[in-house]
């Protein structure tokens, strides 16, 4: 190896030492991730496993459901979701905004996303 060139490091490292946008744009998908890893410490729930925060946007978090029934009983709690992010994340959130959003399927490894639908033809 010349002597110009340093030993490999993990890319995450590289980003991270950098203050650019991309390791702020990392910084912020790891704290999206641990967060979602989490979620299980806030509500102990079947429903849970349904559910993810997909983004911290302003005072809004944007929560993803694989279904709308996932997001009943969160609507029902959103006060205790922003509740438990501002006291173990600090996020000063004050709004839920909430999308369903199907997981795609997995067939051999693959993910398998469904043809759009046909369209009708118009007249």
């Amino acid at each position: 190896m010349s002597p110009e060139r340093s030993d490999p490091r993990p890319i995450q490292q590289i980003l991270r030492q950098h203050t650019s946008m991309a390791g702020a744009t990392l910084a912020r998908a790891e704290q999206i991730a641990g967060i979602n890893r989490s979620l299980r410490d806030w509500r102990d729930a079947p429903w849970i496993r349904d559910v993810r925060i997909a983004n911290l946007r302003g005072d809004t978090v944007v929560v993803y459901a694989t279904s709308a029934a996932a997001l009943v009983p969160l609507r029902g709690l959103a006060p205790s979701l922003l509740t438990w992010l501002q006291t173990r994340y600090q996020i000063a959130c004050t709004r839920i905004e909430t999308k369903v959003r199907p997981a795609p399927q997995r067939t051999h490894g693959r993910v398998y996303r469904p043809p759009p639908p046909e369209r009708k033809p118009s007249g």
